[in-house]
């Protein structure tokens, strides 16, 4: 007998120490939920109806997640085929970034995925200059897209990276509404080939540098909500995290919105769940966001904008490479006309194209 009780002790101490261990783990207090974000809101991209919204007017900063409106300015603006020259501004841009280099000529397909997918300021950057010959040139074109898709809450919309900080913001960054954000996600769930690339989970290409280059989606949606199919991540110290979510199920879209989340992912699966969970008949208690618009018809600004001038430094040029082709044609015409009568050329040159290929002559200094 107490050899039967000595072998089974061992056991029986296991299952004391496993017993004490569960009443200390039962015993822990429950971890409040994470704070709140500071702004959020939840749309049906299909009727438009805000489901749930709070501080959803106020304009905030808005980090990465505008890069979602340059890249439908650039898609609605540009021939599919078109190529993406960098400047040296390009260049000088901080990470994230694809390492453009002044000089080389992109492909949109594989700046517009640099963009959405690795968010690259420079790819955002380089694709503003090649719409709107410069940052500055870009600003007047997001004020004008605003006015088209009906933004509504006063937006400031200056850096077409949403950058925010010094050195590098382009006039102070933006400022922006969580349900003016919703407007142009919904606007861009409308074009195919963002709604492609937003729920891409990678994408491989050759660079015009001649790397192979793989960027990945930061959108941790993409794996952990089922239904998910995009769209953007953002982050800065100003603005904190934000997220722009959307999730399809039994054949109803949702879209949110979080603007300084302590937990975007967390914060932006609950309002998705909470949209599919208000059925269609139980909407429009919120209102309705506008009709979605096309940036396209945009009007045009009255006067051409500042073309933003800088020679490539040495530390800017490749090894081996000249001033002269470390600098994009236009600055090449800024440089040796002066400003005035190089916008002057560059925008014929882009009105003459425009009207070969059958377009509309919008922003045409671009």
């Amino acid at each position: 007998m107490r050899r039967r009780t000595a072998a089974s002790l061992p056991a029986l101490l296991v299952a004391l120490a496993l017993s004490a261990t569960a009443g200390v783990a039962r015993a822990q207090p429950v971890p409040p939920p994470p704070p709140l974000p500071r702004a959020w809101i939840v749309v049906d991209a299909d009727t438009g109806a805000v489901v749930d919204a709070s501080n959803a007017r106020a304009p905030l900063r808005a980090a990465s997640i505008i890069k979602l409106l340059t890249a439908l300015i650039a898609v609605e603006q540009l021939p599919s085929d078109a190529t993406v020259p960098v400047s040296p501004v390009t260049e000088g841009m901080p990470a994230s970034k694809i390492n453009m280099k002044a000089g080389q000529t992109w492909e949109l397909k594989d700046t517009l995925y640099s963009l959405l997918l690795a968010s690259a300021n420079d790819a955002a950057v380089a694709l503003a200059e090649r719409v709107s010959v410069s940052r500055s040139g870009f600003a007047a074109t997001m004020a004008a897209a605003a006015r088209r898709l009906g933004l509504e809450d006063s937006p400031l919309l200056r850096d077409p990276a949403g950058l925010d900080e010094e050195p590098f913001a382009f006039e102070g960054g933006n400022l922006i509404s969580a349900r003016d954000l919703a407007i142009i996600a919904r606007a861009a769930l409308a074009q195919p080939e963002i709604r492609m690339i937003v729920a891409t989970d990678s994408y491989r290409f050759r660079g015009a540098d001649g790397n192979d280059h793989r960027v990945r989606n930061h959108n941790l949606l993409l794996k952990r909500y089922p239904g998910a199919t995009g769209m953007k991540t953002g982050y800065t110290g100003s603005a904190g995290h934000t997220l722009i979510g959307s999730a399809t199920r039994n054949g109803r879209t949702m879209i949110s919105v979080v603007l300084n989340a302590v937990d975007p992912v967390g914060s932006s699966m609950a309002l998705l769940d909470k949209g599919f969970a208000v059925p269609v008949a139980l909407q429009g208690s919120l209102g309705y966001l506008p009709a979605v618009a096309s940036v396209a018809d945009a009007p045009t600004p009255q006067s051409p904008p500042r073309r933003e001038v800088q020679v490539a430094s040495a530390r800017q040029v490749a090894p081996g490479a000249t001033s002269h082709h470390s600098v994009t044609s236009g600055n090449v015409l800024v440089l040796s006309l002066g400003a005035a009568p190089a916008l002057a050329i560059m925008g014929r040159r882009r009105r003459l194209r425009r009207r070969r290929e059958g377009k509309p002559t919008l922003f045409s200094w671009g």
